[in-house]
């Protein structure tokens, strides 16, 4: 019995998976598959780590430094025989004679070492690269969210894209099988003598063209299925099926006129460019701080002795250092000029790239409107091209008209059917490229359901 459970369970587990490899896969969905998988992401995340060690780096110029040392030397150099006998406080008067200080037998010291030096007065120059830092983990997160939204904009651009040239492919294959009777009706009226063999040539090239088509939009699906898995960080996530396709027009989001203050407080590259003048800033006030004194205080505390588990002598020192830089070869005028410009060249960049976002969102504006305008174009085309290719066709059945119209009004119905699909994507593309330029892209959710999917 217990042999015939895990069986059972073993067949339902494999018979989920299979229906999860199935199911099919909505933008929510890649979008958090992406989150997940795809490695300059997370190549862009450990940015965000290497700021936090920064950050630590600069704490520790606050906090005193201490160092543990071991050393050994045997010599017979006058002075460090001289030394050795002197810290290890076993120097008597026979050491003073002149041939015992000229010529001293070799003689052994082990020297352990305690040190200590805290900072007193860095002239704020460490406070100001602890601020850096700070700057630093902001970008580095401001730099994070800008490379997830335009990940989110990608997976949404190959999704979008996917889906369109599955739809394409339908719309081909739709007048494939439209040709094929066509063809049919001037194969039957050929037997009925009532047209030439013209026609019927004539009506298999024009199958034969799409049949051409169909090829290359099947190529296209299959490099949009690559796409969709080379972003998403999994190939075979290409390979699932999507979600319903979209059959209403992306709806359009009130106030397009009033968008551009909403890029310029959302957007995280201009907010990291923000924070990079910020760090321009602090570097010039700290390259004028070096003209001030640095002051520190140190602490040694050593134990000499001939044989390492001997007896010994210890001794310590504490002094005061006191640094100041009365020349360096004019190297921190050089310092101060170089940070000055680089803090100027820091706010050009800002302001170049504001203006850029002010064009992006005029430009994506524009898109989204122009894509509506088109879908309702294209809508009334594809309306007309259908109803001309039926008149046309039991005209061309009833002998009143050639198979030249026929064909004609067959190429104007697909490409009309074409362009109200790309038209229909476009706005999609277009709603996911505003977000982008405003810095509002969402991110994944658990369901992506589109008005009027079926």
């Amino acid at each position: 019995m217990p042999y015939r459970t895990v069986i059972l369970f073993v067949v339902l587990l494999c018979w989920g998976a299979d229906s999860a490899a199935a199911s099919p896969l909505t933008l929510g969905e890649a979008m958090l598959l992406a989150l997940q998988h795809n490695p300059g992401l997370k190549a862009a995340g450990l940015t965000v780590e290497t700021a936090e060690a920064d950050v630590a780096k600069a704490r520790a110029r606050f906090l005193p430094q201490v160092h543990f040392s071991e050393g050994y030397n045997f010599s017979d150099n006058p002075t460090q025989v001289f030394m050795s006998k002197l810290n290890q406080r076993v120097f008597t008067n026979q050491d003073f004679l002149l041939n015992n200080l000229n010529y001293p037998k070799p003689y052994g010291n082990f020297r352990a070492g305690l040190s200590m030096s805290q900072p007193l007065f860095q002239a704020g120059e460490a406070y100001l690269g602890y601020q850096q830092a700070q700057l630093g983990r902001e970008m580095a997160a401001a730099y994070l969210l800008s490379v997830r939204q335009q990940l989110m904009f990608q997976v949404t651009r190959a999704y979008f894209g996917l889906q369109l040239a599955q739809e394409s492919l339908q719309v081909i294959r739709q007048a494939k099988e439209t040709a094929a009777q066509h063809l049919k009706i001037a194969q039957s009226r050929f037997n009925a003598g009532t047209t030439v063999r013209a026609d019927v040539l004539s009506a298999e090239v024009h199958l034969a063209k799409l049949t051409q088509e169909e090829l290359t939009a099947s190529g296209q699906v299959k490099i949009a299925q690559s796409g969709l898995g080379m972003i998403v960080g999994l190939f075979e996530v290409g390979n699932r099926p999507l979600a319903p396709v979209p059959r209403e027009a992306a709806p359009l989001p009130p106030g397009l006129t009033n968008l551009q203050q909403t890029a310029q407080e959302q957007r995280p590259d201009l907010k990291s460019l923000e924070l990079a003048a910020r760090v321009a800033r602090q570097e010039y006030s700290k390259a004028r701080l070096n003209y001030l004194p640095r002051l520190k205080v140190m602490a040694e505390y050593d134990v000499d002795q001939r044989r390492l588990f001997g007896p010994n002598a210890d001794s310590y020192t504490v002094m005061a250092v006191l640094n100041l830089n009365l020349f360096n070869g004019l190297a921190d005028l050089a310092r101060v000029r170089e940070s000055r410009a680089k803090e100027s060249q820091a706010r050009e960049v800002k302001r170049e790239l504001e203006d850029r976002v002010r064009h992006q969102v005029t430009e994506t504006i524009q898109n989204l409107s122009t894509a509506h305008e088109r879908l309702q174009v294209a809508g009334t085309a594809v309306a007309h091209a259908r109803e001309s290719l039926r008149l046309i066709r039991l005209r061309y059945q009833e002998g009143l008209t050639i198979l030249v119209d026929l064909l004609t009004a067959e190429d104007a119905t697909k490409n009309a059917e074409l362009s109200r699909v790309t038209a229909l994507f476009d706005t999609y593309l277009a709603q996911a490229g505003l977000d982008l330029a405003l810095g509002t892209i969402s991110g994944p959710v658990a369901e992506h359901s589109f008005p009027g999917a079926k």
